[in-house]
C-alpha cells in the first residue's frame, strides 16, 4: 500500500457540526471524512476564527476527535495568505458569503488549499465573477456527504 503524503486541510464548522454518532447519512460522512484525516497522516490547519467556529458547533464526536487530533500532534498553527478579490465585484448576496468566509479562502491558501466542507455558499458565491471562478478553482473542495472520504486518500 502506498504512503498518502501528509496534507494541511482546512476543515470547516459545517462539518464538525454535521459529525455524530448516529447512522443518518449527513452525521456517518462527516463522521467517517473526520476519521479518516485522523488515520490518515493529514492535518488541520487551526486559526483563531476557525477555532472559535469549531467551539461554537462541536459535537459529541468531534469533541472526541479534536482532543484525538491534538493528542497526535495534527493541529498545525495558524497562517494565512490574503487573498485578492474585488467584493465589489460581486452580487450583495455573494459579496455577503465571500465576507462570512473568507477566513476559510484565507487560511487554506497558506496551507495545502484544500478546503473541506458541507456549505456551498462560498465555492458558488466565487463562482459569480471571472476573478472569483479562478480563485475558486484554485482550491480543492471536499464534501464528505457528497464526495465521501476517498478524496482523502488520493490528496
Amino acid at each position: 500500500m502506498t504512503k498518502v503524503p501528509s496534507r494541511r486541510l482546512i476543515i470547516d464548522a459545517s462539518v464538525i457540526h454535521s459529525a455524530g454518532e448516529t447512522v443518518h447519512p449527513v452525521s456517518s460522512a462527516c463522521r467517517e471524512c473526520l476519521t479518516g484525516v485522523l488515520i490518515i497522516c493529514h492535518h488541520a490547519v487551526l486559526t483563531e476564527k476557525i477555532n472559535e467556529e469549531w467551539s461554537r458547533h462541536l459535537s459529541r464526536y468531534s469533541r472526541k476527535w479534536r482532543c484525538s487530533m491534538f493528542a497526535k500532534k495534527k493541529i498545525d498553527p495558524p497562517s494565512s495568505r490574503p487573498i485578492s478579490l474585488r467584493l465589489d465585484a460581486f452580487s450583495p448576496l455573494s459579496k455577503a458569503a465571500i465576507e462570512k468566509d473568507l477566513h476559510i479562502l484565507e487560511a487554506a491558501n497558506a496551507a495545502d488549499r484544500i478546503i473541506i466542507t458541507r456549505d456551498d455558499a462560498l465555492k458558488t458565491a466565487l463562482a459569480e465573477t471571472p476573478n472569483g471562478l479562478r480563485v475558486r478553482d484554485s482550491f480543492r473542495w471536499i464534501n464528505p456527504v457528497t464526495d465521501g472520504s476517498a478524496p482523502l486518500e488520493s490528496l
